[in-house]
Parts: C-alpha cells; structure tokens; sequence
C-alpha cells in the first residue's frame, strides 16, 4: 500500500454539486496529475469520485459528460490498517479516499505500491541480464512525472542515467503525449502502476482510442522484460532433463492474401461499437459468426464472457476455482474434459488467453481437444491447463514449479514469441493454410473459436506423433522438479539478485529469512543479535503477498530499520524460498509433519543453492514455540543444514511490556490506534509505514 497526498492528487473543486463532469476537463486535470480516481469537491470537502470505471462506462453508453459516484468507500484520518483490511476483503477496490472527520480530503491510499519497490529494490548492479538487454536497445521514452512529484523524478531520473550508461537514446514525453506517442514503435515507460491507471484512463476512455500495452510499460513490468533471456535459457534447459516442449505464437505479417483478409477481419472487428481490446468478449453483433451451431439461447452471452478469477502477486500467481456448467476451474488448473486420473506421462501447457481457452467452455479448449485425440488413439497420457494471465517471469515460475518428469512434455505460449533453440508452431501460417474465416476470430489469432482451437490441437497432435515423444518408453529417474531446481534458482533469483555478492575469503556470512508483517523490534533484535556473529549478514524478505503487508512494504521497513548495520544486507527472498510455489503445505490447514515434504525442498533450496553460492555458513532462526508449525520447520532446519556445514543459531524472542514481542499483536495495537503499545514493539523506522508519512 503508497500513501499520497492532497497535493498530489486530480482534485476538481466546485460550489454547487455537479451531477456529471465534461470529459476534457476530465482529461485535462488527469493529464496534469494522472491516477486512477479523480476526486470532485464541493464547498471544501469530498463529495464524489470519478473512476477509471465510470470513466469506461460512461464512454460504453456514448455519454460526453461523465457521471459523479457519490457511493464510495473511504477512512477516517488516518487508519491505514482499515484500508489495509478494504483492500484484502475487497480486489475491485484500488483506492481508498483518505478524509478528516469534517469530509475534507487529506490523501489517497493505493493499493498499488510499486514506487515505493523501484525506491527500494535496486535492480542495476545485481542483475546480470539487464545490461547485454539494454545494449540492443536504441531509443526509449519516459513519461515525465508529475510537476514536483519528487519522489518519482527521482527514480525516472535514475533511470534515465542506467539507460544512458549502456548507450540508450532517452526521449522525455509529457503525459498529454500518450495517445499519440503510443502508436509509434519506440517502448514508452511509465514510472508506476498509479500513474499507468492514469494512462488507461485518458487513452482508453477519453481519447476513445485503444491502450497499447504492447509498447506502454510500468518500470517495474519492464524490469522482468530486461530478463527474458533467462527464460529463454530455462525453456532450452528443459529438454536436457528429457522434457519436450512445443512453443506456439504467431507472427505478424501479411505476406498472403489469406493473412491480409485475417489481420484486416481482426481489425473490423475491433472497429465495432461494443469492442475492447482490453479483456475483449464475444459481442452481440459476432456472436453467431463466432459460434455458429453452438450459438443457442444466451451461449454467446455465457460463454464469451467466462470470467476468470486470479490469484496473483509478484511471485506467485492461479486462478482461483470455479464451478459453472461451462466453467470449471480445481487447484487452480482448468478442468480439461476426459482427462485419466492416472497416466504414464503427462502434457503441462502454460500461458494466457489461448492456454486458458477464454472464449469457450471446457470440452474445446485445446487441452479438452488434445486429451480427447489422445484418449482415442489408446495412449497413457493426461493434459493438464496450468493456463493463467501472468506475466512471462510469473510464467517461468510456474512451469518450474510444477512436478514434471521425463517424458513430460510441455506446450506454452510465452509472450508471443518463437524461442530460440525450442520448436516453435506459428498460429497464422496454420490459420492461413485451412483458409479460416475471419469471423472465428476476435482481435487476434489467440482470441479465437472452438474450430480454431480444434486446428491449433489438431497441428500439436501430429507434431507430437511425428516425434514419437507419446509412444516411447518413459525413463524413471529424478524428478525435473529437483533436476531444474538449480537452474531456476539461479537464473530466477540468483541471477537477478546476486550478481555482484562475492564473500571475500576467509569472511563468515550469515543467513536469516523473515517476513516482517511488519519490522518490530523482535526483528531488530534478531538481526542486530545475529551481525554481530559474522562478517556478513543476509537478510531474505520474504515474497509472497499474504499479510497485511506488502512485499515492497516490509523490504522498505527491514531497509530503514538497519541503516546502522553496516555488514547486513537486506534482499528479496524469491520466488522459491517460504513461498507457495514450494512451501504449499505451509499456507493451508495441515498439522505440521504433513509439511515435512515441502520444508525439506524448502530448506535444501537453501542449503543446496543459495548458501553455496553465497558461502554462507551460519542460518539464525528466531525461537517460534508460540507457532507449531514454524516451531516444526525449525527443528527441520536443525536436522538438515547442519549436514552441509551450516551451523544453526536459534536465539531467543525479544520482550517487551513482559510479553514476547510478536508481529500479529503489532498489528492488532496498531488497528486499535494504542501508539504507546505500538512504539514499545516497533522501531521509529517503521511508524511511517504504519500511519503514514506527511512529507510525501
């Protein structure tokens, strides 16, 4: 969660209640201050909001005033941790107004805190992909900030300076630009996800024109950009460990008369009044064209709206389970139709929309269709759609996650792009040689119908028994889970967060994991304690986004509480360290020695991995007998480090009003605004985190 401000927030102030608001002063006071709420004022205080929402609706019904919402959800001075509750209860809420108990507006609390990670995690030294990544690159743009947003010239500014080192053309745009600019082939950046809503606003709904997110991006979705080259390595890697992968994506240009008829249908369509490229649907006006015998009663009106619940954060990402008579989504996997409890081997497919199969029900997605060919032709082989709307570095960490085997074979589409080394199926070439019509499609080949995804299935089928790769014989062995487990760490974490850590020889380095939801003084007092044992100290924040903290949050937190500790390093814990992703078992309700299989890969990851490459010789454990089963991970620790010459120091909780000092009841003192109790548990560092800080 980022605090704003008044001063840096669209505010529009009248003396009379407005019913409605002309769309350019809309996009007038969004241009000069770009968030996702524009907040309306009448005699002083807070009386409506204007949301991107609204916005979009407004624009839908063919309104050219665009009406003010007067029911909002907002707090009362400054209970943060209320907001923290709205924004777990509630995922359609992104921003919370912020008002004094006279209904004047003081701030803004975001859901979104990305600035406060690029303020925090500094990518430039420790990653070793970004560099060889920048120095293909020629020019880029950067969206000015807002006029004295410092915080913000600050990290553009820093920016700029990392692009210009590696021979980069930076250009500097205003936001008034983006309509424009947009269509243009050179990337736009734009500092953070608050000010991108912005974007989305005055492009998509104001200058009635479609958002290009293939070439605007936030700093933080262009830094997992910058690494893509790690997951290209990772793809090529899974067929040392016998694993098949078949990459699908399609290529853009109209070199036929059949791709110019497709591209130039793909375009009408989006020409059409209902149409949004934006999570795009099956439209009235395309349903039958669409469907065709299958378009019966409301099926295009429940079919080509399926909605797709997702479970996300910055390393972990599912969808969320489902059950409808079209839909039906279990452990976060979409349910594919006449799949075997049991098989010999199993196809893994991973990706977005065309994996998911977004515009049809379960029997034709192409895992239901591929399942169905195989069941009939008698082979020993299950398809499981591990399809989610996640970004490619999510991507990654899912298909390394997931517990494949040789023999497996894995089908993905990855950002829309061949792979080099990895064999790769262009949808359009196969859409052009069975003359589809453009009417099985929406705006691109990966929206499309179920006939299209019988041809896309129909074409892996055959590669596959070209192959040979369903008929062979499986090999027993290792699973790839723990055979590429060396190689995701490394390249997923190790690489992007390690680069430049080199031990001198003969120093002791030390190694501690917490989640500081959020930093007390117990954490203080653990780390401190334990600095004072080696050389260096490393402290890994955990990642996963549970508590009512966020990552970028409780990073910053443990940053400013040891300022003073010159030989601590504060870090990102990963994508496979007390994460979901490994530690499953931990996140649900199990008695603790149901975890002993998911604790112990958790803990050789470490043992194996991170603290070989780290030398680090020394694991301090904070006394957990108040929680059982952190209580049982650690004597697990106790049990294995040791073996690989890691010593284990478990040192005792710090106290304070007689009680041990406990993240859980911080947070209950906090919602309870008891600051005395507060501040006898937390460091000054972390009160601005709690209640917010005025400077901003």
């Amino acid at each position: 969660m980022d605090y704003y401000t008044r001063g840096q927030l669209p505010i529009l102030s009248y003396d009379m209640a407005p019913d409605a608001l002309e769309r350019e002063i809309v996009r007038r006071i969004l241009c000069e201050k770009p968030c996702n709420l524009v907040f309306v004022e009448v005699c002083g205080k807070l009386y409506g909001i204007v949301s991107r929402s609204d916005i979009s609706r407004a624009v839908k019904a063919g309104y050219d005033r665009i009406p003010v919402n007067c029911k909002y959800t907002s707090i009362v001075g400054k209970q943060y941790m209320k907001a923290r509750e709205l924004f777990r209860e509630k995922e359609t809420i992104h921003e919370v107004p912020v008002t004094d108990r006279e209904g004047r507006l003081m701030g803004m609390c975001s859901r979104t805190d990305d600035l406060l990670y690029l303020e925090y995690c500094d990518p430039w030294e420790d990653n070793r992909y970004i560099r060889p990544f920048l120095e293909q690159l020629e020019t880029i743009r950067f969206v000015r900030a807002p006029e004295g947003d410092v915080r913000r010239e600050k990290v553009i500014d820093q920016w700029i300076g990392e692009f210009t080192k590696c021979g980069v053309k930076c250009e500097l745009i205003d936001f008034a630009e983006l309509p424009d600019k947009q269509d243009e082939n050179t990337p736009i950046l734009i500092v953070d996800e608050e000010i991108n809503r912005g974007g989305y606003s005055v492009i998509e709904a104001l200058d009635r024109a479609v958002y290009r997110s293939d070439h605007i991006y936030t700093f933080r979705t262009y830094e997992r950009l910058m690494s893509e080259s790690a997951y290209d390595e990772l793809i090529r890697k899974l067929a040392d460990f016998g694993i098949k992968v078949y990459n699908i994506f399609f290529s853009r240009d109209e070199n036929t008369e059949g791709r110019k008829r497709l591209w130039k249908g793909m375009r009408q369509w989006l020409k059409q009044p209902e149409a949004r490229n934006v999570n795009p649907h099956v439209t009235p006006s395309s349903a039958q064209g669409f469907y065709e015998e299958l378009n019966k009663g409301n099926y295009a009106a429940e079919v080509g709206k399926l909605y797709f619940g997702l479970e996300a954060n910055n390393v972990y990402t599912r969808m969320k389970d489902i059950r409808s008579p079209y839909l039906n989504i279990v452990n976060g996997e979409r349910v594919t139709t006449g799949q075997p409890a049991e098989a010999d081997r199993t196809i893994w497919c991973f990706g977005p929309c065309i994996i998911i199969g977004g515009f049809v029900e379960d029997k034709y997605t192409i895992e239901s269709i591929l399942q169905k060919k195989i069941n009939d032709d008698g082979y020993s082989c299950k398809v499981v759609n591990c399809g989610c709307h996640e970004t490619p570095y999510q991507e990654m960490i899912r298909i390394t996650s997931t517990p494949m085997k040789p023999g497996d074979i894995v089908i993905l589409y990855l950002d829309n792009r061949s792979v080099p080394g990895v064999e790769s199926i262009d949808m359009m070439d196969l859409l052009d040689k069975n003359n589809v019509p453009a009417e099985w499609l929406l705006d691109l080949p990966v929206h499309c119908n179920h006939k299209v995804n019988m041809i896309y299935a129909d074409e892996l089928y055959e590669r596959m028994k070209r192959d040979g790769i369903l008929s062979n014989e499986v090999q027993q062995g290792e699973h790839p889970s723990m055979l590429t487990r060396d190689l995701a760490v490394n390249s997923l974490y190790m690489d992007l967060r390690f680069n430049t850590f080199h031990p001198e020889e003969g120093q002791t380095v030390g190694g501690i994991g917490m989640h500081g939801n959020p930093f007390t003084l117990g954490h203080r007092y653990l780390i401190e304690t334990a600095s004072k044992m080696v050389d260096r100290l490393i402290c890994q924040i955990i990642e996963d986004e549970l508590g009512a903290f966020s990552f970028a949050e409780r990073f910053a937190m443990a940053v400013e509480g040891t300022r003073d500790l010159p030989n601590v390093k504060i870090v990102a814990g990963g994508p496979f360290q007390a994460t979901r992703n490994v530690f499953q078992e931990y996140f649900v309700k199990v008695e603790p020695t149901d975890m002993r299989e998911s604790a112990t890969v958790d803990t050789l990851i470490f043992a194996e991995i991170i603290a070989k490459r780290l030398g680090i010789t020394y694991r301090f454990l904070g006394d957990e007998k108040h929680n059982p089963k952190m209580q049982y991970f650690n004597e697990l620790v106790k049990e294995i480090l040791p073996q690989y010459g890691i010593r284990v120091v478990e040192l005792p909780r710090a106290q304070a009003g007689g009680r041990p000092i406990s993240a859980s009841y911080a947070r209950s003192v906090a919602a309870a605004g008891d600051m005395e109790t507060l501040l006898q548990n937390i460091p000054e560092t972390t009160l601005p985190f709690i209640i917010g800080k005025d400077d901003q």
